[in-house]
């Protein structure tokens, strides 16, 4: 079966490049999410997440925490500051956006 890959973005152009990178490149099935609430409620049936720390008004720190807590590996991609990030999530990769995609790709790997 092949694995599933969380998207939580909001930018709707990134999140269909960052898709169809994720089905070419790795063979894994993109899960986008343009909302904090969609991206939390689809959380426990994915093996990897890319996650924008601000989707809309939301930032997505209880998403992370959940994915922590079922052992789901992710990294934040955000052009947010990484010293936003709380410190008990402070361990997890932090690529700053723009992410070239060679980056992107090997972050996933590194946990798929």
């Amino acid at each position: 079966m092949r694995k599933r890959i969380l998207i939580a973005e909001d930018d709707e152009v990134f999140a269909d490049q960052l898709a169809a990178m994720v089905r070419e490149k790795l063979d894994c099935v993109p899960i986008v999410a343009t909302t904090a609430a969609d991206a939390l409620a689809r959380s426990g049936t994915v093996d990897f997440g890319f996650l924008d720390i601000k989707l809309g008004d939301a930032v997505v720190f209880p998403l992370a925490d959940r994915l922590r807590a079922l052992g789901i590996p992710f990294v934040f991609m955000s052009a947010t500051d990484p010293a936003s990030v709380p410190p008990a999530l402070s361990a997890a990769t932090f690529l700053r956006k723009p992410v070239p995609a060679p980056r992107l790709m090997a972050a996933a790997r590194e946990h798929l």
